[in-house]
């Protein structure tokens, strides 16, 4: 095994090593650069753990992203595409959740004050999304390659799950947190969950997985996008 770092060099060292796989965990461990890594591995023509380009990009573009899954009949919550420097928009209620594109965290805000001060730090123009924050049980459910990983889960946040990951083209683990509702409401989306995580680990042997089974799952679905058809 070779640990190679993200930077100039990866894809001379990439080609030099010449990897039967790549565990890619840059999207864990470099957040800002988690969408360009599989462009490096795609022009190596080396298979690789997780999603491909498309789909990393989209879960960072949550602009994007929510409309989208809106759009192809996924329930999420209420939501605002925004512009700083332009009015608010009326309707929504708090407290909301801001994030901010290609930025992994989120910002809680409780009232009109606490939006209008926020968006006074950003760049005129900067395009941000509000969502509201809801009430209820959260439900989370792992994928790996569109089948139900570390237990069954249920059949409607299944469906719902796949369906999003069909329409982000993911690949490999990702995780979905929904709200419990008759019909599930999609709040949150890990494209790349970590697999050393303390917590995912513990959930996986709670199911009869130790970390072994787990990473060598991950590495028989690695792949590349255009062996696809992305």
């Amino acid at each position: 095994m070779v640990e190679r770092g993200c930077n100039k060099s990866l894809l001379t060292n990439v080609r030099k090593d010449e990897p039967d796989v790549v565990f890619n965990l840059s999207s864990i461990y470099a957040w800002d650069k988690t969408h360009l890594i599989p462009a490096i591995l795609e022009i190596a023509g080396v298979r690789y753990t997780g999603s491909g380009i498309f789909g990393l990009s989209l879960a960072r573009h949550y602009t994007k992203l929510f409309p989208l899954l809106f759009n192809s009949g996924i329930r999420v919550p209420a939501f605002a595409v925004i512009t700083a420097g332009n009015p608010l928009p009326d309707g929504l209620r708090y407290p909301l959740t801001l994030l901010r594109e290609g930025l992994r965290g989120a910002l809680s805000l409780r009232n009109a004050e606490d939006l209008v001060r926020t968006l006074d730090l950003f760049p005129a123009g900067e395009e941000v999304l509000l969502l509201e924050q809801m009430a209820g049980e959260r439900v989370s459910l792992f994928i790996l390659d569109r089948s139900s990983f570390l237990g069954a889960g249920d059949q409607p946040y299944l469906e719902t799950a796949q369906k999003v990951y069909d329409v982000m083209e993911a690949r490999g683990l990702a995780r979905f947190d929904f709200i419990r509702s008759d019909e599930p409401i999609l709040e949150r989306i890990e494209i790349a969950p970590d697999p050393l995580d303390e917590q995912f680990l513990q959930t996986a042997a709670s199911a009869g997985w130790d970390e072994d089974r787990v990473l060598q799952s991950l590495v028989q679905h690695s792949g590349l996008d255009h062996s696809l058809g992305v």
